[in-house]
């Protein structure tokens, strides 16, 4: 069997279409916002930044707490709360049913 690419697809380019390689040079001038300089330019809210530090912060108290753990873990001293693991596991269940559409029977 044979087949015959009769599309060209290769050699079509379209009006204001540019090439592979000037689409990896980065330029980009006829979609967003251009610094005078003809660079591609973006602005952030403060709530951005709010946000990231928020982040970071929580990852540092994060990992503190990990490492506490891991410590308590090695040495022995970590003793499961069993009624809060329960509840924790009833209470995600719980609220998964609900969220699902599949809340308590009554």
């Amino acid at each position: 069997m044979k087949i015959v690419d009769q599309s060209n697809l290769s050699q079509t380019s379209a009006p204001g279409a540019k090439s592979v390689a000037g689409a990896e040079s980065g330029e980009r001038r006829d979609a967003g916002r251009t610094t005078g300089d003809g660079k591609d330019s973006a602005e952030l809210s403060g709530l951005a930044g709010k946000i990231s530090q928020a982040v970071g912060k929580d990852s540092l108290n994060r990992s503190a707490l990990v490492e506490q753990l891991r410590a308590q873990v090695a040495s022995g001293a970590f003793q499961v709360d069993a009624a809060a693991t329960s509840r924790g596991i009833v209470n995600d269940s719980l609220a998964s049913a609900a969220g699902a559409g599949g809340g308590p029977k009554k």
